[in-house]
């Protein structure tokens, strides 16, 4: 990870500390939006509110691709 750093250090022109609080900011945006897309394939976030977090077009994905695994679990489980 240490030569990852070294190497964004040098491509961006930055000091360490400003790369790495960009990088503290974009792994926490990334998990933020893992969770709440955990959650809202769990239940436990409501559709409305995911959509207005991630907006149509990731919402559109994430249930295209949520579609998609259950047709697919149901097709195995005919198969078996």
């Amino acid at each position: 990870m240490a030569a990852h750093l070294d190497f964004l250090v040098a491509e961006r022109g930055e000091d360490e500390a400003t790369v790495l609080a960009a990088a503290l900011r974009a792994g926490v945006e990334a998990l933020y939006r893992e969770a709440l897309t955990e959650g809202f394939l769990f239940g436990r976030i409501p559709r409305e509110r995911f959509l207005l977090e991630v907006g149509p077009e990731v919402l559109a994905e994430v249930e295209f691709q949520r579609d998609a695994l259950r047709r697919d679990v149901e097709w195995g489980l005919r198969g078996a």
